[in-house]
C-alpha cells in the first residue's frame, strides 16, 4: 500500500508546522536526531532549534514533507561554508520506516542546486534505521572523532533539475534500494573516502552538529 506525500521548501510560515512535525516526534526520536542525552520535551526542543529547523537561503533550506493538513518529515541542509553543507532528518514517529526520509532526501539531491558539494551527516551509534538511510543514499562512513557518534559524508552527483513541488508515492515499510549512482559518484571522489577534520581537534559545533549561527542566544 503507498501514500502519497507532497514535498515543498518550508520557511517562516511554516513555523506551527514544524513545531506539530517535533511535538509527533518521541522523545527517544529527538534524542537521536539532535544527538543529546536527558529529558528531551517537544517544545523546549523546537524554542531552541527553530532556526535551525526552518532555516532558509542563504543559510540552506528546509524540506517539509506533509499528507494533507499534517507534517511528516523535514530535512534540513544548513551551510557555513560554500561547497560544504550538514544535513539532518526529522520524521514523526507513526511515519517512520515507510520511506519519507528517501523521498526526501531523492527531492534534495536531484534539485540540481548543489552538484560536487561535500554533504555531512551525524547519526547516533545503534541508530541502524539512520545508519542504513544514509549508506543507501550514497553516503560513505567517516573515520570517527566522537564517541556513540558515526559521521558520514557525500559528494553530491550532478542530477537533472525537478519542480518546486514534488509529489512521492512513500511505501506503508521503507523499500527504498541503494542508488548505484550515487554510490558510484561518492567513491569516485576521494572528497569522500577520509575527512580531513577527523580526528583532528575541530570541536563539534553543538550536540547536535548545528552550525554555530543557527544555536540558540543564550
Amino acid at each position: 500500500m503507498t501514500t502519497v506525500i507532497e514535498i515543498r521548501e518550508a520557511g517562516a510560515a511554516d513555523r506551527e508546522c514544524v513545531a506539530a512535525l517535533v511535538a509527533a516526534c518521541s522523545p527517544a526520536s529527538l534524542r537521536g536526531r539532535f544527538l543529546m542525552g536527558g529529558p528531551a520535551e517537544p517544545a523546549e526542543i523546537f524554542r531552541r532549534y527553530q532556526r535551525f529547523l526552518l532555516a532558509g537561503p542563504p543559510a540552506g533550506v528546509a524540506l517539509l514533507a506533509t499528507r494533507g493538513d499534517t507534517p511528516v518529515g523535514l530535512l534540513n541542509f544548513v551551510s557555513e561554508t560554500p561547497g560544504e553543507a550538514d544535513v539532518g532528518l526529522l520524521v514523526a514517529d507513526a511515519w517512520q520506516r515507510r520511506g519519507i526520509g528517501s523521498a526526501l532526501a531523492r527531492w534534495l539531491w536531484t534539485a540540481g542546486r548543489w552538484p560536487g558539494w561535500t554533504v555531512r551527516a551525524t547519526a547516533r551509534s545503534g541508530n541502524t534505521g539512520a545508519e542504513a538511510l544514509l549508506l543507501r543514499q550514497g553516503f560513505r562512513p567517516l573515520p570517527a572523532y566522537e564517541r556513540g557518534e558515526r559521521d558520514f559524508a557525500l559528494v553530491v552527483p550532478d542530477w537533472a533539475t525537478m519542480t518546486g513541488v514534488m509529489k512521492e508515492a512513500v511505501d506503508d515499510e521503507d523499500a527504498a534500494r541503494a542508488d548505484g549512482a550515487q554510490r558510484r559518484a561518492a567513491g569516485a571522489d576521494p572528497r569522500c573516502r577520509g575527512d580531513r577534520h577527523a580526528g583532528g581537534g575541530r570541536p563539534r559545533r553543538s550536540a547536535a552538529g548545528i552550525p554555530a549561527a543557527l544555536l540558540p542566544r543564550r
